[in-house]
């Protein structure tokens, strides 16, 4: 289908005045670092909009490349995900962050890759209104919005015309919100806001394409069936009070929901969609937000012309007002103290304590459930943290509440959770664990009644809270995309937030901790978090076998077994009273990381900038090498630390014992990192494919001495006390890392993605071989303290193994200070104790020596048909399948890189509509361009609970090889050369953005100088080589890449050879990996093509497979190494 250009009739439009009730400027009470300016107009049918012009010049950078890496993916503890794809829910998952990140499709939140002109849409209407017996109606509607409109009828006219500009939209359905989103190329945003307005002008809700939508309902139903966090969701729901709207919600919806069941009831869902429609989609009960480089009054324009056709009310039928709710649960509801037991469906052991107080939605200014958070949840000595640590029943505690989660924040409620990792002895003492917690609660709870105006409750640690907000107000930085900060404001202008009842400038403001301290808030908060108020859930997967059979409940929609029963009394009463031995010693200390001095260095222009020129090699020694560069862009008083360290070869067991120490270390630095958290410093410390990498970033003052202390405790033996006194920290590390070896391949993507690197990456380590290798150390923790203090000592420290740490400092300090940063670490590094001389001898050399890489990629062979690598889930009862399919096209240089991330623009809109939108083969369809250890390669992957992996194998094929070449890029219709001129200029102008704030270009930079590519000005070359890309040129890598008719190996490399021994010199260097549900329809791909269309199935190991392979050699273009057969 050509894509359909809107035109503005704007002969017909009214004078702006008679079209815009009121103005409000928001200019003076943004932050001092913001650029932007901001208008909040309400038009006269009703409908608010916050206009946001962005700051003069490109305000983000494009960077299209996924960068394969074997970092540990820790267990994520987000309870809210704004959805991945298009015609999301609001949902977690706790189990497969990287999966979320591989199969994300939609407009991106962070600026690295956004589009510099966005807008969001937001309904006041949610799941909490769908009509009785039709749970998912909402969410139903909001992906039938996204199908056409009178004006622009073809199901996919906003996608395609997005495609084409650069863009993608997005939705989310809420509690008590619908959100509807796109981004799209700066300047086509006038044309993009009329196709947009029209989804809600006159939508069309066609019946022929409510069948096909609903299976892309249903299968993001199957995509979140094994979500543990959905499943609780979920348990939450069905168990709170009769008759509440909460018990009765389920977001998601599904086939049953919206088509079976309805039709044994004599419902027609049509007509009660479009009930549904007229009664809450009016222009009063929306919010909008634009976000684009045009002036407010042409943004004004833009959002009357096309948003001013939205009638305030439709037909005869009023806009309901918002419903008072009450509490779903708890004692507002009447319930009595409840401890529910849930079998989960991955590897985990946590107790959740909830307290549902009234709704606090308004109370953002002083946030008193911020203060209630920190005093519960601070990790210094004898606070709850320590004390159950330290008696050895769990590993972390995280407590608050998700202000950004719509089933845990709204108008029903405010959700307080305490969130404990149990450790085995942790569950069985749990009522020991919470009378720890409800000890530390009574204690606050005194102080807050003692006399005075404020209690007794700290008034320094308010302030800390307020000063730590107003600090991050007053410097933030531009990191997020366009899409997230409509996203954001136009949740925030929701009427049950009452910001603008309050004051409007708030909405610029909400983060923003205001006022003086009002101990009474926070009084109001400690009462509810009471015995009589509490909620249990117990999750551990030993109650799988556990339970008591008669007792054991079904969750309605995705099945999750637990049980319910009143906690006793006689444990009701304990908790009442401060247990005897209590040790709490709850109150925090105050944080010395909070910085003092906001001063940018001394003698550089305000106006300089040096934006492209790239960091120095300052310092180059026998053990480290150091860049370093000074920032005079972003005027910030920040900075960015980053340090990686290489480790031996790598086995199993090496990589066991990296993570292990840096869990131990983690732990030993727990207090520390909480209180960097709390200062506005981000940590990393995790292995990162054959490396230990730290980056600290903050605030310039303060990071030298956050980034010695860490840095002493990484390269310091952890047992450095007797290994009995070691067994308590040393066991709890143990438990936290073979649960995330557990869960790290449980959803398809996951495994999926270790099945691909297994194979591409020389001498790569399974999570399952990482796992066997801490398991073979039970019973044996004096052997395995001594060999983690020997990891420590020859890798980290002064042995004789110790490798060349690289480290990186950019932003608001001087070369002398870093130098003297890095000398102390290398001090410490060596162990030395005596105070260092100021000038080291520095060995500076033009081409720093960096030690090759030993992680290379595998040169797939060039097959007839590809390789397929297939294997079964995880779990049992997955219904998903996920089916990836990636060419490599190898070491490749500007040029090329051009060509492949031109493809991968071109193939992303037509393979969803196809894929998704009309075959309906999976929720989850996305394309990108991967690098791996410097190699290029191209991936598609489609996940699928509807259809065998091999049928969606075949189709996949099918559009690839046949449609998508043949029927688009062929096709002059489909690609006109305007069309694809348009698809070039969008991504020259993604590529070549400068980076947007000080830490995008820290990443940028650091990603050359930990890989030893040092390439700092490949964006701008790859932007240069965008200008002379041509469709002829286009179609010949397609036919190189894709077909497969030349080598991708180094020149003058022998040809590859496969485990057969027969040597390949055609077709495309293709690797098919399918991961089945066991619980999925099982369709062998071989047994449904011809046997000459077969591809070659491994069967065995994939080490033993590599072993005949040659690898890409990543510092030397002539350089081809064999595989280790490790």
């Amino acid at each position: 289908m050509a894509v359909q250009i809107p035109t503005h009739p704007t002969q017909q439009t009214p004078p702006l005045v008679e079209m815009v009730a009121s103005r409000v400027c928001l200019d003076g009470i943004r932050s001092p670092a913001d650029k932007r300016h901001y208008r909040l107009i309400t038009l006269a049918n009703g409908l608010e909009a916050l206009l946001i012009q962005s700051e003069a010049g490109p305000a983000a950078r494009g960077d299209d490349y996924d960068v394969d890496s074997t970092t540990r993916q820790s267990e994520s503890t987000q309870s809210t995900a704004t959805g991945a794809l298009r015609g999301s829910v609001s949902s977690a998952d706790e189990t497969d962050s990287d999966s979320l990140a591989e199969e994300g499709d939609g407009p991106k939140e962070s600026s690295e890759h956004a589009p510099l002109a966005a807008a969001c849409l937001v309904v006041g209407v949610g799941s909490l209104s769908d009509p009785e017996g039709l749970p998912g109606l909402a969410h139903y509607l909001e992906h039938m919005v996204f199908m056409g409109s009178e004006k622009y009828p073809a199901e996919d006219a906003f996608e395609a015309f997005l495609s084409v500009h650069g863009g993608s939209s997005n939705g989310k359905t809420e509690c008590e919100a619908t959100h509807f989103v796109f981004d799209v190329d700066a300047e086509s945003l006038e044309p993009a806001l009329d196709m947009f307005a029209q989804l809600f002008v006159a939508p069309l809700l066609r019946r022929e394409s409510m069948a096909r939508e609903l299976l892309a309902v249903e299968a993001e139903f199957q995509r979140v069936r094994q979500n543990d966090a959905v499943r609780l969701q979920q348990v939450q729901c069905q168990t709170s009070a009769a008759g509440h709207s909460y018990s009765r919600c389920f977001t998601w919806g599904n086939a049953e929901s919206l088509k079976r069941l309805p039709e044994a009831r004599g419902i027609d869902v049509r007509e009660q969609m479009l009930s549904f429609f007229q009664t809450h989609y009016s222009a009063s009960a929306m919010k909008l937000c634009v976000y684009g480089r045009e002036s407010l009054d042409v943004l004004e324009q833009y959002v009357t012309q096309s948003f001013g056709e939205i009638p305030c009310s439709r037909g005869c039928l009023e806009v309901p007002g918002n419903e008072v709710l009450t509490v779903p649960f708890g004692a507002g509801a009447g319930q009595y103290p409840t401890l529910l037991r849930v079998v989960p469906v991955g590897e985990q052991r946590t107790m959740r304590m909830y307290w549902m107080l009234p709704s606090m939605i308004t109370s953002y200014q002083q946030k008193p459930w911020q203060y209630v958070a920190h005093l519960l949840g601070h990790e210094g000595p004898d606070s709850v943290t320590s004390t159950l640590k330290r008696r050895h029943w769990a590993t972390d505690v995280v407590t608050g509440v998700s202000d950004r989660d719509a089933y845990e924040f709204g108008s029903f409620g405010t959700l307080f959770e305490v969130r404990v990792s149990l450790t085995e002895k942790g569950l069985c003492s749990w009522e020991q664990v919470a009378q720890v917690i409800f000890d530390a609660l009574h204690g606050f709870t005194s102080l807050a009644m003692e006399d005075g105006e404020h209690g007794g409750l700290p008034i320094w640690v308010f302030e800390e809270l307020r000063s730590a907000s107003e600090m991050h107000f007053r410097f933030q930085e531009d990191d997020k995309a366009p899409v997230a900060f409509c996203r954001e404001f136009a949740e925030r202008m929701q009427p049950r937030h009452g910001v603008q009842r309050m004051y409007p400038g708030d909405l610029l403001r909400y983060d923003l901790i205001q006022g003086e301290f009002d101990a009474s808030a926070v009084g109001e908060v400690l009462a509810g978090l009471s015995v009589d108020n509490v909620r249990i859930i117990l999750v551990a997967s030993s109650f799988s076998n556990s339970l008591d059979s008669h007792e054991l409940q079904t969750e309605r929609w995705l099945g999750a077994q637990y049980t319910v029963n009143p906690i006793p009394f006689d444990v009701l009463t304990g908790w009442r009273q401060v247990s005897e031995d209590s040790e709490l010693s709850p109150l925090p200390v105050r944080n010395p990381f909070m910085p003092r001095d906001f001063a940018l260095l001394p003698g550089e222009s305000e106006t300089q900038s040096d934006t492209d020129v790239p960091p120095e090699l300052v310092m180059a020694t026998a053990t480290t090498q150091l860049w370093y560069k000074r920032d005079r862009t972003f005027q910030v008083p920040k900075a960015i630390a980053s340090f990686l360290v290489a480790l031996p070869t790598p086995t199993a067991a090496t990589l066991m014992l990296a993570e292990l120490h840096v869990e131990l270390v983690r732990h030993r630095l727990q207090h520390t990192l909480e209180q960097a958290d709390a200062a506005n410093f981000d940590v990393e410390l995790e292995v990162r494919d054959e490396a230990i990498e730290v980056v600290v970033s903050g605030f310039s003052d303060s990071l030298p001495v956050l980034v010695r202390v860490i840095m002493l405790a990484l390269v310091t033996p952890s047992p450095s006390k007797p290994a009995q006194t070691l067994a308590p920290e040393l066991a709890l590390a143990r438990e936290e890392l073979e649960r995330e070896y557990r869960n790290a391949t449980l959803s398809p993507g996951a495994k999926a993605r270790e099945l691909r690197l297994q194979l591409l990456e020389s001498g790569a380590v399974s999570t399952n071989d990482k796992l066997q290798a801490l398991q073979s150390q039970d019973g044996r923790d004096r052997e395995l303290a001594r060999g983690l203090t020997h990891f420590a000592t020859e890798t980290l420290g002064r042995g004789t193994g110790a490798a060349v740490m690289r480290c990186l400092v950019v932003g608001n300090m001087n070369q002398e200070a870093v130098i003297a940063l890095v000398l102390d670490v290398e001090a410490a590094r060596a162990g030395a104790t005596a105070e260092l001389t100021s000038e080291p001898e520095l060995e500076p050399t033009p081409e720093p020596l960096i030690p090759a890489t030993r992680c290379h990629t595998i040169a797939l062979p060039p097959t007839k048909n590809g390789l397929l690598v297939r294997r079964l889930s995880e779990r049992i009862e997955e219904r998903n399948s996920t089916v990836e399919v990636y060419f490599q096209l190898g070491k490749v240089g500007a040029e090329d890189r051009a060509y492949a991330l031109l493809l991968r623009a071109l193939l992303d809109q037509p393979l969803f509509h196809e894929l998704r939108t009309r075959q309906q083969l999976g929720y989850a369809v996305t394309c990108s361009v991967r690098e791996t250890h410097g190699v290029l390669g191209l991936s598609v992957s489609v996940q699928s609970a509807s259809h065998a992996a091999g049928a969606v194998a075949q189709r996949l094929d099918a559009f690839l090889h046949d449609e998508f070449p043949n029927e688009f890029l062929r096709s002059e219709q489909r690609l006109s050369s305007q069309h694809f001129a348009a698809h070039v200029l969008v991504l020259q102008r993604s590529v070549s953005r400068p980076d947007a704030t000080l830490v995008e270009q820290s990443e940028r930079y650091w990603e050359e100088i930990s890989s030893g590519r040092l390439d700092f000005d490949l964006d701008a070359r790859v932007a240069q080589a965008l200008s002379g890309c041509t469709h002829q040129g286009l179609l010949e890598r397609y036919n190189r890449w894709l077909v497969g008719s030349t080598s991708c190996c180094s020149s003058g490399a022998r040809a590859p050879r496969h485990g057969s021994g027969k040597a390949h010199h055609h077709g495309p260097r293709k690797l098919r990996v399918h991961v089945v549900g066991r619980c999925s329809p099982f369709k062998p791909f071989e047994l449904l093509v011809s046997p000459e269309r077969a591809p070659q199935l491994i069967t065995g190991d994939l080490r033993e497979f590599q072993r005949e392979l040659q690898c890409h050699c990543y510092h030397s273009s002539s350089e081809t190494t064999k595989a280790r057969s490790g």
